[in-house]
């Protein structure tokens, strides 16, 4: 539960972070009357009153610019950074939100906290609070700047090796360097970084037919705990050759993907995925493993992990 509902914080002075109580209380009724373990993420306290199309209003109402910032300093894992809150904010007033207005409306409203480690005397940072908030962004960004665009909705990825439950993924990969070497030389999404190219893969799998999607899913690993899996890529489900591909994206920026780089993230991913492979949700399961490493929107290494 903390990594979902944890992460909210006040003051600079603060040590301590804290729960979102609604949210915690609402998951373990909810738990309680399935009698089962449940993802904390897949629920949220109807009364919490947080969406992604609340999300997307608040960004509307901002000045021109504005929003693409957000966005941009989500994928880039920054922190925002403000002078101060604003204190006094008209929610009826004509004009629109200026940075320091829209910043602390997300800070009021539970989108953003306090980043203690970020702040100064001379400003103020504010983050993503957790898991639950960070997928509201993800999910607010894919619905404004991707299943809106022609070029992303128009485009496909080869998916033919996944439903025939082949180990070779290179026609998959390919597709992907393709897809994502459109969306980013047209600047449909104009940050490169490993959270927008697994937010790009992931929105455009979801809206495929014949496979089930899944990004930053909750894994239980024995001795290490709860995880985070990039992508979860589910085939042919219910039927006698179910598969389920679990994927691990590692990115290296162009300038940045040396030799050395490249292998190194390889050898990171490698160990991530086959950890993940042992998570108590795949149990009895058909699962391959695999690591992907992009150098930009180039994959330049997709093999499945033994």
């Amino acid at each position: 539960m903390k990594p979902v509902y944890d992460g909210y914080c006040f003051s600079q002075e603060a040590e301590h972070t804290v729960f979102n109580s609604s949210l915690c209380l609402y998951y373990l009724d909810e738990m309680s009357l399935a009698g089962k373990f449940l993802p904390p993420e897949d629920y949220l306290d109807p009364a919490s009153n947080h969406d992604g199309l609340k999300l997307q209003q608040l960004f509307d109402i901002a000045e021109d610019g504005l929003a693409d910032e957000v966005i941009r300093t989500y994928l880039s894992g920054n922190s925002f950074l403000l002078k101060e809150l604003a204190e006094n904010i008209n929610l009826y007033k004509k004009s629109k939100y200026n940075w320091k207005q829209l910043l602390s409306m997300l800070y009021y409203l539970g989108y953003l906290t306090i980043d203690r480690e970020a702040s100064d005397s001379s400003s103020l940072a504010l983050k993503i609070p957790n898991l639950f908030m960070s997928k509201l962004f993800a999910q607010c960004i894919a619905d404004m700047r991707l299943k809106t665009n022609t070029l992303f909705t128009g485009s496909l990825l080869d998916i033919s090796a996944l439903m025939a439950v082949k180990d070779d993924l290179s026609t998959f990969a390919a597709s992907c360097t393709e897809f994502l070497s459109s969306i980013f030389t047209n600047q449909v999404l104009t940050h490169m970084s490993e959270m927008a190219l697994n937010l790009t893969l992931y929105t455009k799998l979801e809206s495929m037919d014949g496979i089930f999607a899944e990004m930053q899913k909750s894994l239980r690993i024995v001795a290490d705990g709860e995880k985070y899996a990039d992508l979860v890529i589910t085939v042919n489900e219910d039927q006698d050759n179910e598969c389920v591909y679990l994927i691990e994206l590692k990115y290296a920026a162009k300038t940045d993907a040396t030799e050395s780089r490249i292998q190194n993230l390889i050898k990171e991913a490698s160990e991530q995925v086959l950890k993940y492979r042992s998570a108590l949700e795949f149990r009895n399961r058909q699962i391959k493993a695999y690591a992907m490493v992009f150098a930009g929107s180039n994959c330049v290494y997709c093999r499945k992990q033994e």
